[in-house]
């Protein structure tokens, strides 16, 4: 939508009430950057600190496309800013899209929007899994709110879509550089650049140019915070000790704590034993108090007698509680609201709170710098949870205390998660102000499966030609980042593109005439570095060959058509492997590369992909339905032959269906969250077969309702994909099997949600 001078003004009006009404009385400093940007069409990637102003950017691009000239009852806008002739303003059909990680934050980011911009006839819908997909309600909304897998299939299931699409908004782009979700961003990125307007948010990310570079976007950064954030990295042998001054401090001064832990079991252990402290020092024995907590807990309808919430009713009542995954929406709810409320003073939780969700707390402590796992935080998650402390609107400062056990440990967490120096970290005092250090972001399309799932993805989205295909390619962040390390000066981005085509060329197709130029284009992907053959072994049906490369051994095993490389680059290529190349015969080698890759022909002679008569190619339903799982090829085999030799030979009944498609879920879901799934098989055999409701189950296995519901959702998605593929298969008794199962879990997960 093009908007005029009249238009314009008009617009800039009721952006500025808006801005007023949320409690900005002037433009923060990433704000300043970005208003002149509001009415251009150019990508933005806007990075800056926890209540900077990033959202109300992002809403106010959105709702400048939703106004039109003929579709806007312009206000009456009074001087103090509030909006007369509420719900009269109509809003045109350009469509925007927020997409974000977590179902919490979309259901935060829909309640806002609804409460934020009431004076507006918004349609907001949310599709975060098979459960709320409703084609007609995503093509009528004006915004739509979806997690980045959902969005994903949506796109493939309705290709049309994009084309009403004016923005798509990602929040938590650093996302990108994660293991599991970062292969599906960049998917979906590659899928709408150059087709929308991409509008990038994060507070953590330490290379944006690289991000704004690639996206031809106009990078946006601040560090000014709204609210100062100090730091204490407190080393005792007494943590009891400074966890109840801080609390003590805290309540004495009207203001609120959250305290992270590195598991569930220890936030609620953590609630539980300082509750008596909080309820002493947080006076809350009048009467007033406590009926007010009890009256809105039961206003929710939340129940008293299950696994978590028994706990949460307690400990609400002393100005405490807990908060992670495991907890069902509605206690997730009460427990936010609760605090915003200043009835919870003190709130334990785990990593998944420090991902967006907006709480008043002054402090944050930090208890475990290690998840569960004992892996370090990763440093953008890190600051994330420490930026949770001091929030606009609600406090005038921040502190975080980091909690280590002595000296030697604060020095590891001041070298892992601040830039420091040598100087800095001879200095002794506790209390410190640097900069922060983030963890860069790069494609994690690091081997050759995911490739392969990328190219399986892009064809999926876009029916391309090859030669749109490898249009795509370049268009990822994977292309960027590999002429970003390739170093190679001379080369300009679009000079590495045309080179790095003729790779792509290579590892997609079959090469009839493979030369020294080819294998040249290859080489060409990396550094010139010095590499040496210092033995070679020969076997009967394989050899090792050992490289020197400086000071380090590289063993390269060549087995018939196939070559392995011990060096800890994970990609499809290496050096080593390049380098061992220029020493072997041509047809070797092209039958190496032929085996290994050959993706396009591969996916089309196992039957993912056809090529039209125009050239174009287009995922068959067999590929549809493996794109949308979002899976490699090799796990999708698996669960085909799973389907065509082990289940219909069981010829099970619905019960035994179902326990089926619970123990495979870890085939296809990549979760962060450790679930033994098959332990949920009698609790999801109660509600889902016998039709319990979920309340009974959960109280009668002892069981968290997040979790259960967790496991139920993923069951959805699996059987959603698993129905067309025995379709497919031919498998017309098990197929109708689960649309069976399909029908009684969707009844079980809508009385549930």
């Amino acid at each position: 939508m093009v908007v005029d001078d009249l238009s314009r003004k008009n617009t800039i009006q009721i952006l500025k009430h808006i801005q007023a009404e949320k409690g900005f009385k002037k433009l923060t400093e990433i704000q300043k950057k970005a208003y002149p940007q509001i009415f251009s069409n150019r990508n933005l990637v806007v990075v800056a600190p926890s209540g900077a102003g990033k959202t109300l950017i992002a809403e106010l691009i959105a709702l400048k496309d939703l106004i039109g000239d003929n579709n806007v009852i312009t206000p009456k806008i009074t001087k103090n800013y509030s909006i007369q002739n509420e719900n009269e303003i109509e809003i045109c059909s350009s469509k925007t899209i927020f997409l974000v990680p977590l179902r919490a934050l979309a259901e935060e980011k829909a309640s806002s929007l609804v409460r934020d911009y009431r004076h507006f006839n918004l349609k907001i819908h949310m599709s975060m899994s098979e459960i709320d997909f409703n084609e007609e309600e995503i093509s009528k909304c004006n915004i739509l709110i979806s997690t980045y897998e959902r969005f994903r299939t949506i796109i493939g299931r309705m290709p049309n879509l994009i084309a009403h699409v004016k923005n798509v908004i990602i929040d938590e782009f650093h996302l990108l550089g994660n293991q599991n979700r970062g292969p599906v961003l960049e998917a979906i990125l590659t899928t709408l650049l150059g087709k929308v307007r991409l509008v990038l948010l994060s507070a953590t990310i330490a290379n944006p140019e690289d991000v704004a570079k690639w996206l031809n976007a106009i990078l946006l950064i601040s560090e000014e915070r709204q609210i100062p954030l100090d730091f204490d990295i407190l080393p005792s042998l007494d943590p009891d000790k400074e966890v109840t001054r801080i609390i003590s401090n805290n309540i004495k001064n009207s203001s609120q704590v959250l305290i992270f832990s590195g598991t569930r079991t220890k936030a609620e252990e953590y609630a539980d034993y300082y509750s008596d402290f909080i309820h002493k020092k947080g006076n809350l024995t009048s009467k007033g108090d406590t009926q007010k907590i009890e009256t809105f807990l039961q206003s929710l309808s939340l129940p008293k007698d299950t696994l978590g919430n028994r706990q949460l009713y307690e400990l609400a009542k002393k100005g405490t509680g807990f908060h992670h995954a495991g907890l069902g929406r509605l206690a997730r709810k009460a427990v936010e609201e609760l605090f915003r409320q200043n009835l919870i003073k003190v709130l334990f939780c785990t990593e998944t709170l420090g991902a967006g969700v907006n709480l008043p707390a002054r402090e944050v402590i930090i208890f475990d710098s290690k998840r569960w796992n004992n892996e370090w935080l990763n440093r953008n998650v890190f600051h994330q949870i420490a930026g949770r402390a001091g929030r606009p609107g609600y406090d005038i400062y921040g502190k975080c205390t980091v909690l280590v056990s002595d000296s030697r440990e604060r020095k590891k967490i001041r070298q892992r998660f601040w830039q420091t120096n040598e100087e800095f970290s001879r200095v002794d005092s506790i209390h410190f102000s640097a900069k922060p250090r983030f963890d860069e972001i790069n494609s994690m399309l690091i081997c050759r499966d995911e490739l392969e799932k990328l190219v399986l993805s892009l064809i999926y989205n876009n029916q391309p030609t090859f030669p749109d295909l490898l249009n795509l390619l370049n268009k990822t962040f994977f292309d960027f980042n590999r002429w970003k390390e390739s170093k190679k000066k001379n080369l300009t981005f679009e000079e590495w593109q045309q080179e790095s085509k003729e790779s792509f060329k290579i590892l997609l197709k079959q090469s009839e005439n493979f030369d020294k130029d080819k294998l040249l284009c290859l080489e060409r992907l990396f550094l010139e570095s010095e590499l040496e053959i210092t033995k070679t072994i020969d076997g009967d049906e394989s050899q090792v060959i050992y490289i020197k490369d400086d000071e380090t051994q590289i063993t390269i095993l060549l087995e018939k058509d196939h070559i392995f490389c011990s060096c800890p680059n994970q990609s499809f290529l290496c050096k080593h492997r390049i380098f061992v190349f220029k020493h072997l015969p041509l047809n070797t080698v092209r039958g190496i590369l032929d085996s290994e890759f050959s993706i396009v022909d591969k996916l089309i002679v196992n039957g993912y992909v056809i090529e039209n008569t125009k050239g174009e190619f287009r995922t068959t339903t067999k590929g549809s339905i493996c794109a949308e799982m979002g899976v490699t090829r090799k796990k999708f085999e698996q669960l085909k032959n799973w389907l065509m030799f082990d289940v219909v030979s069981m010829k099970p009944n619905l019960t035994e269906l179902l326990y089926f498609c619970i123990k495979i879920i870890p085939e296809i879901d990549d979760s962060d969250y450790f679930i033994d799934n098959f332990s949920y098989k009698r609790p999801i055999y109660e509600h889902v077969i016998l039709g319990r409701e979920i309340l009974e189950v959960v109280r009668k296995h002892q069981l968290y309702e997040g979790d259960l519901l967790r496991v139920e959702v993923s069951l959805k998605s699996l059987i959603a994909a698993l129905t067309p593929l025995t379709e497919y298969l031919g498998l017309t008794k098990l197929c109708q099997q689960f649309k069976d199962l399909d029908k009684v879990l969707s009844d079980a997960l809508r009385h549930s949600f």
